[in-house]
């Protein structure tokens, strides 16, 4: 008999196996083999440089893909340098190996904005006989927090916390921030050129869209200024962000736009994704028994919305073996409340509540990188009992929710999974597990 203990064992089991699969360790000797003194990744043999070999590793997984960078190419970078957020943990091999920069997410900081000023000084020292290599990964947009001229920190930041308030997805998030920031939109590359580029990425949004990913800082953008003129008119927001943003966009969308000469001189390969999470997650699951679909739909949308439609979905089903769907993708929520959670509890909460009383139903939602909004949780797994341990612990379900306040609720019921940062990041995992339910017995006649 499959108990729920057993389940949401099951289900932590597979997300930590999700978790590993895209470990930076475990991707990158996968594609970099270094061959004498030349470096093939991914079955291209990258170019001969008689200049310097510059690495650039930025974001939440930065720091682990140096580490492996420096592992897979032993003494072919002469320097190395690393922007990632302040609170992930850096070895002391990698301390000795490489210059260690630091900024903030998801709202930009000061100490950001001087590690991108250091890192573009050091692009645009480069020349046509020199080779810059970037080991990019989710949360570089926040990290790379220079401001273009005419716009200041607090600007930026101001923007940043409006659309993340008004529930925008990472695309409209992204389309507006590659017009604010230096080395988004390809700024980085931009700075490097003549140099050629080449970029290993970590992907932490859905589809793999290359602009989109830490706001595509060595691609060419793939939207302009009126496009982010677009996403703030959507979101009722032109009127609400600072002027300077307002007058920059409103400036740039009045100039045409060109291909740029830099792009022709860069190359980018994705080396590990959500999809690759997923499919570890489910082999995990397959391995412990369930039987497993891969959902085909991106978990995408209002994340409490979603959470309630899953619950829906689940309680139509009548296993006849234990089952699990498994799902990827980044809901958003829509700031209504002070509380503090994240999508992924909030995605669960509200499935708490649809889920009330339900028998042999788990479902887990939270993020790859240990970390969901402004709490310490990667997420939360909750089953049919959870709405019960929230009555018991004096926790009125429906004013957490409507606070945005998921953390504390799913904490008062001991549902939250604590992770700390896990080095990697490619968006959020959601499973829902069910216990096979036996057919009604039939009365013999």
């Amino acid at each position: 008999m499959l108990s729920l203990s057993d389940m949401r064992r099951d289900a932590r089991a597979a997300f930590d196996a999700a978790v590993a699969e895209v470990q930076p360790r475990r991707l990158v000797p996968r594609v970099v083999q270094k061959i004498g003194s030349s470096l093939v990744v991914a079955g291209e043999r990258w170019p001969e440089v008689g200049g310097r070999r510059v690495v650039m590793a930025i974001g939440k997984a930065a720091p682990g893909l140096a580490e492996a960078w420096i592992a897979a190419a032993a003494g072919w970078a002469g320097e190395v340098w690393v922007l990632s957020p302040h609170d992930a943990p850096v070895s002391a091999r990698l301390e000795a190996a490489a210059t260690i920069l630091r900024g903030s997410h998801p709202y930009p900081d000061a100490a950001g904005e001087a590690a991108t000023r250091r890192l573009l000084e050091v692009a645009t020292s480069l020349g046509d006989d020199d080779l810059l290599v970037v080991l990019l990964s989710g949360g570089g947009s926040a990290l790379l927090a220079a401001p273009v001229a005419g716009i200041e920190l607090a600007e930026v930041r101001a923007t940043t916390q409006a659309l993340l308030h008004a529930g925008a997805a990472i695309s409209e998030l992204n389309c507006v921030r590659r017009q604010l920031l230096a080395a988004a939109g390809g700024g980085l590359a931009q700075a490097a050129w003549p140099a050629p580029v080449r970029t290993l990425i970590l992907s932490d949004v859905l589809g793999d869209p290359l602009p989109d990913i830490a706001s595509g800082p060595t691609v060419p953008p793939s939207s302009g200024a009126a496009d982010a003129l677009a996403v703030l008119d959507r979101l009722a927001l032109r009127t609400e962000v600072p002027a300077a943003v307002r007058r920059v966009l409103e400036t740039a969308a009045a100039r045409p736009t060109e291909v740029p000469a830099w792009a022709a001189a860069v190359s980018t390969r994705v080396i590990g994704n959500n999809l690759s999470a997923v499919t570890a997650a489910a082999r995990e699951l397959q391995r412990r028994g369930y039987v497993v679909e891969v959902a085909r739909d991106r978990l995408t949308g209002e994340a409490r919305d979603r959470g309630r439609e899953l619950a829906d979905e689940v309680r139509a089903w009548k296993p006849p073996a234990p089952a699990a769907v498994v799902s990827g993708g980044e809901t958003t929520v829509t700031v209504r409340g002070g509380g503090r959670g994240g999508r992924n509890q909030e995605l669960a909460l509200a499935a708490a509540m649809e889920l009330d009383g339900a028998d042999g139903i788990v479902l887990l939602a939270a993020g790859t990188d240990g970390i969901d909004g402004l709490s310490d949780n990667a997420g939360a797994v909750i089953d049919g009992g959870t709405a019960a341990r929230l009555r018991a612990a004096g926790v009125d379900a429906a004013a957490a929710l409507a606070a945005n306040d998921s953390a504390a609720a799913l904490a008062a019921a001991g549902d939250t999974i604590h992770t700390g940062p896990t080095g990697t990041n490619v968006c959020d995992l959601t499973m829902v597990l069910q216990a096979p339910v036996p057919e009604p017995r039939k009365e013999r006649p």
